[in-house]
């Protein structure tokens, strides 16, 4: 059986989505954590925090 996992790595969160060989949608998980602010101007996400149990959600 093929399965699809879709990854949305947004700036607050990371998110997870299994699709079966039908396209359905079989599960999901979204886990959320802190951004570390660099300038006032944007945002930076460590690779560190990828390595933490509850992130990202495909990891649990």
């Amino acid at each position: 059986m093929t399965h699809i996992l879709a990854i949305d790595q947004g700036t607050t969160s990371s998110r997870a989505i299994l699709y079966d060989a039908k396209m359905q949608r079989v599960g999901s998980a979204q886990r959320e954590f802190t951004s570390i602010t660099l300038t006032p101007a944007g945002w930076n996400m460590t690779p560190r925090i990828f390595g933490k149990p509850s992130s990202p959600p495909v990891m649990r």
